[in-house]
This record gives structure tokens, C-alpha cells and sequence, in this order.
């Protein structure tokens, strides 16, 4: 890889000559040398195991480039798939035939295996598939640590459990309403339970317990909310990512396109993960609103962006906007940059209808052209997806879960919820006392002075006040 000798000749140093000693009763033994190399906790293992992880991806290409190791060709698109790699695991795929398995000394097997913690080609619609979650949860919130702990500790400790342990889980597979009903119940016996491990009377309903404390709860949460919002994160993914491995097989296998949005597509059919990942759209009606809500799209040279479908105004879509002159377009289905044309410097709109419009509708096209008066394409930078539900713009699955089962007042009471520390306070008062200003000073103009501003001069007007209250009020 081009290290040269002096350099290998450190690192061999630094593996061959360190030596360790074992603590017992508290003082240190004799050291002695390490046979086997690395350490687990040496600074230098995971330097040197990224090193030789890519030596081994490099093999493993040159073999395909060669023609000694035949990869799987997956889905109609025949996506390359030849092996996995994630920290210390790595999968081989080849072909299933009699020479490959003596030669790599493997043997049959059957499906479920569990790889990652997680049960592939199991039925996640089954409840014996949770049963691992199940008794893990039931393991954490046994009883005899309701004995030792106040609730104030068996709340902490309810929390943890359902924000940690079936993350993966929740991530990939719809849970099934009866798994849900067991976690519940085993959520909703710790709190309330006695020393002697009998069940206690509940001093408050479970709802409350789940509601956030911003409005009077414990903030316990619901794991189907949760679990929702976890597996409506990879329709966040598929819009946010350009085209990673895993996009280009399930676009493969499931004939989507990589360019468009999810909730845009045909449904896929082939069970699986997937199919139940897409289908929330019709189980989960009112939290895929919600979702498509709050997926904008921030355009730049507009080559990924459609015209008409996409929501990329703050009027939302423009087909249902404007339904009849979308009736009538020639572009249904183009993207921005193929509905006009660079000038020099200056974007065109050139617009193609199939037939010639009548007055009424000449004067919907004149309305469209006010609408698109402030857009400004870039043709230097990609057009990209953005969440503008979050708080202080981080893309994160915390903040798509956070928004879901809010409305509006809920946005406005959660500026009341104070961080711990102290200048996440200050710079949230700074934000939100400039949010209110602006509103403020925007409305006293369009009242008074029958003129206005758009809102993304407002919003950076917005931002301006806040650097410069910062130098101010730090």
C-alpha cells in the first residue's frame, strides 16, 4: 500500500515489544509479552485493522476483476454484490454450487441466521421472532430491581430499555401489535411495583406516562410511534442518499427509481422488510402526511427535482396548485431543469402545453409565473432534500420522531423546555426571541405598509439577528 520500510518497521515495534501485566488483589503481576499481537483497547488495533480490511476489499476485487470469484448478480438491474463488511464481520457471496463450498470448507445451511443481532429470513410478523426483545426487556424490568430502585430510578431505567434495546429491531421490522401489547405490559408493571414484588395500584393513567413532560407527562414514549418513525427513516434515506449499495439492490429487486421519491412510486409486491416499509403509506395514513409534510426539496440546478409532483415551494406541489394547467402540460413528470433553459446567467421558463390555452388559463400561467419569481436555480450545486421540521436544522431521526405526533401548538409550547445546559438556553432564547421579532416586525409592515417580505427573507434575517445578538448578548 506504499508505506515505507521505516514506518513498518515503528508499527512492528510497537506490536512486538509491548508487554502487560494483570491486576490481582489489586496490585499488578509480572509483566510479560503479548504472543498474538494486538490488544483489544490498543490505539493502534483499529488503525491497523482499517488497513488491513482494505487490503482485504482490494483482494477481494481483484479476484472478481480476474475472474476467480464469481459475485451474486442481484435483481433485475444485476447489482454486484460479492461481500459485507461492517467492523469485525464480514460476509463472502458467491454462487451456491459444490466447488465453492469445498473450497471455502463451508456447509449447508437454513435460514433464519442471526447476523448483526438480527434474525434474517425470519417472519417479523410472527412473535417468536421478538422473542429475543422480549426477553431481553422482560430481563432488564425484572422484578427484584423494582425492589432497590425509587420510581424517579424505574423510570430512568424504562426509558433506557426502550430507547436501546430494540433499536435494530424496530429499525427494519414492523412490529406487530401483540409484541407491542407485551412490552407495554411490561412497561407498565415496573413503575408501580412493590418491594415484595407484588403488582402495585397505578397512581396515574399510561397515557400520561407517555405523553412528553413538556405537557405534563414522564416521557416514556410509545414504541409504536417509535418504531413508525425508525422504519419511515429509511423513506428519508432513499430521498437523502445519492446511491449506496444497499439503495441500488432494493431498487433492483423491487423496481424502483433511485431518483424519485418513495411515496411517488408504485408499491412494491415481494414480501419482505421492504414491501412492509413501503406499505406504510397506506397502515400509517396520517403519519405519512405528516412525513411528505415535512420533506421539502432545496433546489439547486433542479436535474432531480420534478416540476409539477415534487413539494419544492412553500405552496406545496404545483399540480395541485395549479390542477389545470397541470392537465394540460407536456411535462408531467419533467424535472425543473428540463422546463426551461439557462440564458448566460438567467433562468428561462419554457413551457410546453398540448394544445393552446385559453384566456382563463393564460391567466393561471401568469399566477404560476408570480409564484416562481423568486425561485433562483443554481446550476453549481445538486438539488437535495431537506427536513424542515427540525429544530435547529440538524437531519437527525430523533427530530422526524419528535415531529410526528405534534401539531402546531405543540411546536410553539416546546421552545418552554429548557435544555440542561447552560448556553443551549441562551442561544435558544436568542432564536426564539428572533423568530418572534421578525414575525412581528413582518406583520406591522404588511398591515400598516400594505408591503411584505418573502419567508426566506425572514428567515434570513432571522439568522442574521441571532450572530449579531450573539456578539452582544454572549
Amino acid at each position: 500500500m506504499g508505506f515505507g520500510h521505516r514506518w513498518r518497521a515503528w508499527v512492528m515495534e510497537c506490536v512486538t515489544t509491548a508487554s502487560m501485566s494483570v491486576m490481582i488483589n489489586g496490585s499488578p503481576s509480572k509483566p510479560f509479552k503479548m504472543e498474538r499481537g494486538l490488544r483489544q483497547g490498543d490505539p493502534l488495533s483499529p488503525f491497523l485493522f482499517v488497513l488491513v480490511v482494505d487490503v482485504l476489499h482490494r483482494m477481494v476485487g481483484e479476484a472478481i476483476r480476474n475472474g476467480r470469484i464469481s459475485p451474486l448478480m442481484v435483481g433485475r438491474d444485476s447489482v454486484e454484490l460479492s461481500h459485507l463488511q461492517f467492523a469485525d464481520d464480514t460476509i463472502l457471496f458467491c454462487p451456491p454450487d459444490d466447488e465453492t463450498m469445498q473450497t471455502s470448507g463451508c456447509c449447508d445451511g437454513t435460514l433464519p441466521i442471526k447476523y448483526l443481532g438480527i434474525p434474517l429470513g425470519a417472519n417479523p410478523r410472527l412473535v417468536k421472532t421478538w422473542k429475543p426483545i422480549i426477553e431481553k426487556v422482560e430481563e432488564k424490568l425484572s422484578l427484584w430491581k423494582a425492589k432497590v430502585l425509587n420510581k424517579a430510578g424505574k423510570l430512568i431505567l424504562i426509558k433506557s430499555v426502550l430507547n436501546s434495546l430494540p433499536v435494530y429491531y424496530l429499525s427494519l421490522y414492523k412490529m406487530p401489535k401483540a409484541v407491542a401489547a407485551k412490552l407495554i405490559s411490561l412497561q407498565r408493571r415496573f413503575p408501580w411495583s412493590k418491594e415484595d414484588g407484588r403488582q402495585g395500584m397505578a397512581l396515574v393513567k399510561w397515557e400520561l406516562v407517555q405523553a412528553p413532560r413538556k405537557f405534563g407527562g414522564l416521557g416514556v414514549g410509545d414504541a409504536m410511534v417509535r418504531n413508525t418513525a425508525l422504519l419511515f427513516k429509511w423513506w428519508w434515506r432513499f430521498a437523502k442518499e445519492k446511491c449506496p449499495l444497499w439503495k441500488k439492490v432494493v431498487c433492483s429487486c423491487n423496481n424502483l427509481r433511485p431518483n424519485e421519491l418513495l411515496y411517488t412510486q408504485v408499491l412494491p409486491t415481494r414480501g419482505g422488510p421492504w414491501k412492509d416499509i413501503c406499505h406504510l403509506e397506506i397502515q400509517e395514513q396520517s403519519l405519512r402526511d405528516k412525513l411528505i409534510t415535512g420533506l421539502t426539496m432545496e433546489v439547486g440546478d433542479g436535474r432531480r427535482t420534478r416540476f409539477w409532483e415534487d413539494g419544492w415551494l412553500h405552496c406545496g406541489s404545483l399540480k395541485d396548485r395549479f390542477p389545470r394547467l397541470f392537465s394540460v402540460s407536456n411535462q408531467c413528470g419533467s424535472v425543473i431543469g428540463d422546463c426551461g433553459f439557462w440564458d448566460v446567467l438567467e433562468w428561462i421558463w419554457n413551457f410546453q402545453w398540448r394544445r393552446e390555452l385559453f384566456q382563463w388559463e393564460l391567466d393561471l400561467l401568469s399566477q404560476l409565473h408570480e409564484v416562481l419569481r423568486p425561485v433562483r436555480l443554481a446550476n453549481n450545486r445538486e438539488d437535495k432534500v431537506v427536513w424542515k421540521y427540525d429544530r435547529l436544522g440538524v437531519e437527525c431521526i430523533f427530530g422526524r420522531y419528535w415531529a410526528v405526533p405534534e401539531l402546531v401548538k405543540d411546536h410553539f409550547l416546546s421552545w418552554t423546555d429548557e435544555p440542561r445546559r447552560k448556553d443551549d438556553r441562551k442561544q435558544r432564547l436568542r432564536c426564539f426571541c428572533a423568530i418572534i421579532w421578525h414575525i412581528w416586525m413582518e406583520r406591522n409592515r404588511r398591515i400598516f405598509q400594505n408591503e411584505g417580505k418573502g419567508v426566506q427573507d425572514i428567515i434570513t434575517m432571522t439568522f442574521l439577528s441571532c450572530d449579531e445578538w450573539r456578539g452582544v448578548y454572549p
